[in-house]
């Protein structure tokens, strides 16, 4: 009897697959894509082990536009996590509608939408976020995929949000203390800077092991913090910053 693998947690953000609209990422130098990413993922990542996908998933405006992505995404090993990004028009607003999005697709094993998912040791939370004031790198409307909105009902709207995921995550962690917590967001809460964000102070007052962020790309990479602050470990997973494969976040302790 062949013994089952530990669970490894890897997290890609930023896949920007092409949807029925045929969107390709030629234009920013991301040839072959995605099948690199495709061969790099397959290679790294065994079906036990867990891929949190950090958001800006596909270039469809539509769910039907997407399918095509998440049954690409479905044929690469391992469980995953998906979160909304800024480009991600297609995601539902209700969480059923979200879930029913995903029945054809077992190996999508939950989505960040104002809760937590829990995936053998690890118990994922988080939301989008946004741009906050003291950001170093902001968006023009063409980049954040909403226009001009209200930045302050966008922060206070995020806040909430990630809040309410952080909380949910809790009873997970009450229920089995051994359970690892890791915060998933699409945009940086913290920058290359150090300096303390709304975001960042809220996750580190949770106490996660690990926080993963992308939305980065090209210049603005230098712009996002990498390394532990305030006892967190903040990973940058945007695809150009992971060389197009799921990043190892964390794996279980040798024996």
């Amino acid at each position: 009897m062949l013994r089952k693998q530990p669970m490894h947690l890897f997290a890609i953000a930023d896949l920007h697959l092409p949807s029925t609209r045929q969107k390709t990422m030629e234009c920013f130098g991301w040839l072959h894509h995605p099948d690199t990413l495709a061969q790099r993922w397959d290679e790294t990542v065994s079906p036990e082990d867990c891929v949190i996908v950090a958001g800006d998933i596909s270039w469809a405006l539509k769910p039907a536009e997407a399918v095509q992505d998440f049954a690409w995404l479905h044929q690469r090993p391992g469980k995953k996590i998906l979160l909304k990004g800024n480009h991600d028009y297609w995601w539902p607003h209700s969480a059923r509608k979200l879930n029913a999005l995903f029945e054809a697709f077992p190996s999508i094993v939950g989505c960040l939408h104002n809760g937590a998912v829990c995936c053998g040791p690890y118990v994922v939370s988080g939301s989008r976020l946004w741009e906050f004031v003291e950001s170093p790198w902001t968006m023009s409307a063409a980049e954040n995929g909403h226009g001009t909105p209200n930045l302050a009902q966008m922060l206070q709207r995020e806040t909430q949000r990630l809040q309410a995921s952080l909380e949910d995550a809790q009873t997970y962690l009450k229920a089995d203390s051994q359970r690892i917590h890791v915060v998933a967001t699409h945009f940086p809460p913290l920058y290359a800077d150090g300096a303390p964000s709304p975001f960042s102070s809220l996750i580190e007052s949770y106490g996660p092991k690990h926080c993963v962020y992308g939305h980065l790309h090209g210049p603005s990479l230098a712009s996002g913090f990498v390394g532990v602050h305030e006892g967190v470990n903040y990973v940058l997973a945007s695809a150009d910053a992971a060389n197009f494969c799921p990043l190892l976040v964390d794996a279980p302790p040798a024996n």
